[in-house]
């Protein structure tokens, strides 16, 4: 919980900081916590001559290495990982990863400046592991082997290509197998590449984990021949994930099928078997996850559908109010305006909402008019290769214009052309956006939001409303088929459409008149009269 954003409990970041303190005094009385010790001679003189800034951020780094009696002379990286350790232990950090970078920054940025103080320089930080074999360990010839695929991949006319490209000089690699499958119908983006690289790499690195050298392996056919190694890889792989399905199995399974029948030309039996290990690991999802629809659930509560559908107004009000006083601040409450509403009207990818550009992208009626009236995105552009084609709104268009020439100027090189720029002629990074994001909703709304959570919000948002009309979220996201709609969407859906059956059966209580329960008036009445009519 004190890991959460203080907005998301409905309170300030200085309420947070001061629940934490009070959790941590109330910790220590009780023995959960260590208190505090004494800092030794070294330690404290060091503490002293540091700027405040660094002595603040080096607090818990000086305390455990003073404990430990480790002189500041003699730091290394290990000790470093030590007192890593005991901060997620032993205390109440927010965000342990951040405060580690700024313990290194500092603390080297204080041995450069001042070498009189005789600091050793701490190394980088280690990088996340990733279950892969890197490429320049492999055999040559498998390296061989995975550029003329990845070569093979980027290549939609094999007229084009030498016979190099797809035959190599060597043995066991892909000489002598069978005709290589025609290129792809399309070349596939540069991102799909390295992804279909990075799970290759993985295969070769579960093969490994079962037990065979990776010297055998000296190309891609030997990860499939014989389609036993392919079913080691797999079953390694499901193993790992508990004997459960999961992604990382299914694209390891993937990429083995298509290097057995697109690269390396296996029978078909065999590619169907290969085929059927695949199916047998990778997820099946018929509707939304349940993870995206617990995410999403706090999004579509009316108070929180209110404050997010009018925060982009809201802050572009904030914007124009402080253009005179900080332009800093001015841009970053226009910049986070105009990315919530792109995406809260018309539910973006994040490539295209980052790759946005007004000489490419934005058609506009002419005669020197700034006003847009369409976005137009080239299939190529676009992740399945479906134009994006649709009008835009005035308000909209209204936004664009004044931030492109109230705020945009303000941070944006001449010559960079994007509508978010980044740096060196480059947009805006994934990264910076969904940070950008996130702080503001969570700030304004009170919800956890990613950049992706915007385009399902969106999506859940008209289902829940129009039950059922899966043609409209089709259309909005760029779907080839509704297929996609409704396996990605099902879910969050049906509780709207009991709402409505709900209402039409009581409805029709309310509308039919309740029949008389005792005698008929009319035949009591005749009796009255004498049985006459």
């Amino acid at each position: 919980m004190l890991c959460k954003p203080p907005q998301l409990f409905g309170i300030s970041a200085t309420s947070m900081a001061t629940v934490r303190s009070n959790t941590r005094f109330a910790m220590r009385r009780l023995g959960r916590l260590e208190p505090r010790a004494p800092l030794d001679a070294d330690w404290r003189s060091l503490r002293d001559g540091l700027p405040s800034r660094a002595a603040i951020t080096l607090t818990r780094f000086i305390e455990f290495h003073s404990r430990e009696g480790i002189p500041p002379s003699t730091v290394s990286d290990a000790s470093f990982e030590r007192c890593q350790a005991w901060i997620r232990a032993a205390t109440l950090c927010r965000s342990p990863s951040r405060l580690f970078a700024q313990m290194r920054y500092q603390w080297n940025k204080a041995a450069r400046e001042q070498p009189n103080l005789g600091l050793p320089i701490l190394g980088a930080a280690r990088q996340r592991v990733r279950c892969t074999v890197p490429l320049e360990t492999m055999h040559p010839d498998l390296q061989a082997d995975i550029e003329r695929m990845r070569r093979h991949l980027g290549c939609s006319d094999l007229n084009d290509l030498d016979a190099d490209h797809l035959r190599g000089d060597h043995d066991d690699g892909l000489a002598g197998r069978a005709s290589p499958s025609p290129a792809p119908r399309r070349a596939l983006r540069a991102i799909t590449i390295e992804e279909r690289m990075r799970h290759a790499r993985q295969a070769v690195w579960a093969l490994v984990q079962t037990g065979v050298p990776l010297e055998e392996i000296r190309g891609i056919r030997d990860l499939v021949v014989p389609v036993e190694r392919a079913r080691q890889a797999i079953r390694f792989m499901r193993d790992r994930a508990g004997k459960q399905r999961s992604a990382p199995a299914g694209h390891v399974a993937e990429i083995l099928r298509q290097i057995a029948k697109f690269h390396v030309g296996l029978p078909k039996a065999e590619v169907e078997r290969i085929a059927g290990w695949k199916k047998a690991v990778t997820p099946e999802y018929s509707e939304m996850t349940e993870k995206n629809r617990r995410r999403l659930e706090p999004l579509l509560t009316p108070e929180a559908e209110q404050k997010i559908l009018a925060l982009p107004a809201v802050l572009m009000e904030e914007a124009e109010a402080l253009l005179p006083s900080s332009g800093v601040l001015a841009v970053s409450a226009a910049k986070r305006a105009l990315v919530l509403h792109l995406g809260l009207f018309y539910a973006f990818r994040v490539s295209n909402l980052l790759g946005l550009r007004r000489d490419r992208h934005f058609i506009g009626p002419g005669h020197g008019s700034s006003a847009i009236t369409r976005f137009l995105i080239p299939a190529g552009e676009v992740k399945n290769r479906v134009t994006i084609d649709r009008p835009v709104l005035p308000l909209t268009s209204d936004m664009i214009i004044a931030w492109e020439q109230k705020f945009r100027p303000l941070i944006a090189a001449a010559d960079n052309p994007y509508l978010f720029a980044g740096v060196k002629g480059r947009p805006m990074t994934r990264q910076a956006m969904g940070s950008t994001l996130a702080r503001i909703v969570a700030e304004r709304v009170g919800c956890e939001i990613n950049s992706h959570l915007v385009r399902h919000r969106a999506a859940v948002a008209h289902l829940k409303r129009y039950p059922g009309d899966f043609e409209v979220i089709r259309v909005l996201l760029g779907h080839k088929t509704d297929r996609t709609a409704r396996k990605s969407y099902t879910g969050p859906e049906k509780d709207s459409a009991f709402d409505r059956f709900d209402q039409t059966v009581l409805e029709q209580m309310r509308t039919l008149r309740p029949r008389k329960s005792g005698p008929d008036r009319r035949t009591d009445r005749r009796r009255a009269m004498g049985g006459r009519a």
